[in-house]
């Protein structure tokens, strides 16, 4: 007969961030639903790219009209495979881009209602002396003019003001750069952006020194056309999302309970 043991399984880091009572999210299932869908558009490109290498080569053993239709084709195909990719790029930044807005939104309200409320107000810093529900919303930048919108900066210093900034990944802050910029610009334009912004753009992966393996482009005429995630990004970004929830439940664990814990006293 096996011993049976009533050892409480140890949590995992992001286990913690559920301490954070009224969360509205299931973020474990959305990952799940958008690793699905993520797969299965990379096995349609795939395809795709079968479907093109295998028209090329049987174009090698035609001649004539023949061969001038299935260059044709080939042709056809390669410009309807860059359509389909920028859809597929659009997919991801559409399902990944808001996951970490809604991880943060949500998270920084709870913190800010259940660790800090007015009585314990956040150390002195440039939120400080926002109204509440302004100083905890990360949509805004607080500034010393007037609140900006901004969710990118305002991630940022939410994240530096409680002292979780230094938690996050290294290449945290050019991450969620990157991807709420693509973000922005996909949804404004649509798959072909106007061409002062595709230089714009091209000019700010340069200028800020984003990886040269975070976006792929078609160009026409030399100059930038369509941009697309690349994989590599997408599955970087998915990392982040991965290493911001165990970092954010070991800051709840280590930092906000024993605040809690304290004021309960």
């Amino acid at each position: 007969m096996h011993g049976c043991s009533d050892a409480t399984p140890e949590l995992e880091p992001r286990d913690y961030v559920y301490a954070l009572k009224l969360l509205d999210f299931d973020v474990d299932s959305q990952l799940i639903a958008i690793r699905g869908l993520l797969h299965r558009n990379r096995k349609a490109d795939e395809e795709q790219a079968k479907e093109i290498k295998d028209i090329e080569e049987h174009t090698h053993h035609l001649k004539g009209l023949s061969d001038e239709w299935a260059v044709d084709q080939w042709v056809d195909e390669i410009h309807h495979s860059i359509y389909q990719s920028v859809a597929h790029s659009m997919s991801a930044v559409g399902m990944l881009a808001p996951l970490i807005e809604t991880i943060f939104h949500q998270c920084f309200r709870v913190i800010g209602n259940e660790f800090y409320p007015t009585s314990h107000p956040m150390k002195q810093h440039a939120r400080s002396n926002a109204a509440h529900a302004l100083q905890w919303d990360c949509h805004f930048l607080i500034t010393a003019k007037r609140p900006r919108k901004n969710v990118v900066r305002g991630i940022l210093q939410l994240a530096e003001a409680v002292e979780l900034l230094t938690k996050l990944p290294s290449d945290f802050a050019p991450t969620l750069s990157a991807l709420f910029a693509y973000r922005n610009n996909m949804f404004h334009h649509g798959f072909e952006w106007p061409v002062g912004e595709r230089q714009r753009f091209a000019k700010r992966i340069a200028d800020e020194h984003w990886p040269a393996d975070w976006f792929l482009h078609a160009t026409t005429g030399n100059e930038p056309w369509i941009f697309c995630l690349t994989d590599k990004f997408i599955e970087h970004c998915l990392t982040t999302i991965d290493q911001t929830l165990d970092a954010t439940g070991l800051f709840v664990r280590d930092v906000l309970v024993p605040i809690r814990d304290a004021h309960s006293d």
